[in-house]
C-alpha cells in the first residue's frame, strides 16, 4: 500500500464504541485514516453511496438500520472490505462466519483490530468474489437459525472457494488451521478452528467424533469396532472415534 493512508469508516450507533474504535486506530494503526465516523445509519449510508471507502468497520444491532441491512441498501455500490464489530450474538456471527467476513466481538480487542488491519493490507479480493460473500451472508441472515442452506467459504490466502456442506467429507483438526477434505478428493488448509467449522456445519448433518475429527454422516461407510473404533469414510480415510462419541454417534443411526 506504500506510504497512501487506508480510508476507513466507522457506524455504531453508541457514542463511546466510535471514540474508542476511532482512539484505537489512531493510536496502534497509524496506517488507517478515520474519514469519518456516524452514529446515524441513515447518515452513513448516505456517506457510503456518494464517497469512496476502502474499509468499513461496522455495528450489527442499530435502531432504524441494523449493519446487514445497510449493506443490503448499497448492493453492488459494496466495493469496500468490511469488518463486523459487535457484541457476541451466536447467529448474527455464524452468518458473518460463513461468509468468511471479518468480525471483532467487542470489546475490541487492539491485538485482534491489528490483526484485522493485517488481513487487509494482505488480501486482494477480486469484486466477483466480494459480491457471492455478501449473497452468501444475506441468505443465511434471512434464514432462520434452524434452517441452514447455501454454501460456505472456504478462504485461503490464494482465494475463497464457496462450497456446499454436502461436498465436505470431513474436517481435521491442526493447530489453529483446519484441513477439509472435499468429495472431488481435494484439501484445503483453513485459518480457522475445527470448533469453527463445528459451528458452522452442525445443522448441515456433521458429528464430532473425535477432538481432531468432525465428520459429515452422509459419507461415513462404516463402523469398525476393532482397533478402539474408527470410521471408514466414502474416500476410505480411516477416522479415530472417542470412546465418550460412540454411543451417541451409533444412536445417529
Amino acid at each position: 500500500m506504500g506510504s497512501t493512508k487506508i480510508k476507513a469508516v466507522i457506524i455504531d450507533d453508541e457514542k463511546h464504541a466510535v471514540a474508542t474504535l476511532a482512539w484505537k486506530l489512531e493510536r496502534f494503526c497509524p496506517e488507517v485514516e478515520v474519514v469519518n465516523q456516524f452514529t446515524d445509519p441513515i447518515h452513513a449510508l448516505e456517506y457510503l453511496r456518494s464517497n469512496p471507502v476502502q474499509l468499513l468497520f461496522l455495528d450489527i444491532e442499530m435502531p432504524r438500520l441494523n449493519g446487514f441491512e445497510i449493506l443490503e441498501e448499497l448492493g453492488d455500490q459494496v466495493l469496500f472490505d468490511v469488518v463486523f464489530t459487535t457484541a457476541y450474538d451466536e447467529f448474527g456471527i455464524r452468518a458473518i462466519k460463513v461468509s468468511a467476513l471479518d468480525y471483532l466481538l467487542k470489546p475490541i480487542q487492539v491485538q485482534e483490530l491489528k490483526n484485522a488491519i493485517e488481513k487487509f493490507k494482505r488480501r486482494s479480493i477480486p469484486e466477483s468474489t466480494k459480491k457471492e460473500q455478501f449473497r452468501i451472508l444475506f441468505s443465511n441472515v434471512k434464514e432462520t437459525p434452524s434452517v441452514s442452506t447455501g454454501k460456505i467459504a472456504l478462504a485461503t490466502k490464494e482465494d475463497i472457494e464457496f462450497v456446499a456442506p454436502e461436498h465436505i467429507l470431513f474436517c481435521s483438526s491442526e493447530s489453529n488451521y483446519t484441513f477439509v477434505y472435499l468429495q472431488d478428493g481435494r484439501k484445503k488448509l483453513i485459518s480457522r478452528t475445527l470448533k469453527d467449522f463445528e459451528e458452522l456445519l452442525k445443522s448441515h448433518n456433521f458429528f464430532r467424533v473425535h477432538h481432531s475429527h468432525l465428520v459429515n454422516l452422509n459419507h461415513i461407510k462404516k463402523f469398525i469396532r476393532s482397533g478402539g473404533g474408527y470410521l471408514l469414510m466414502s474416500n476410505d480415510a480411516k477416522l479415530s472415534v472417542s470412546r465418550s462419541k460412540k454411543e451417541e454417534l451409533l444412536q445417529l443411526f
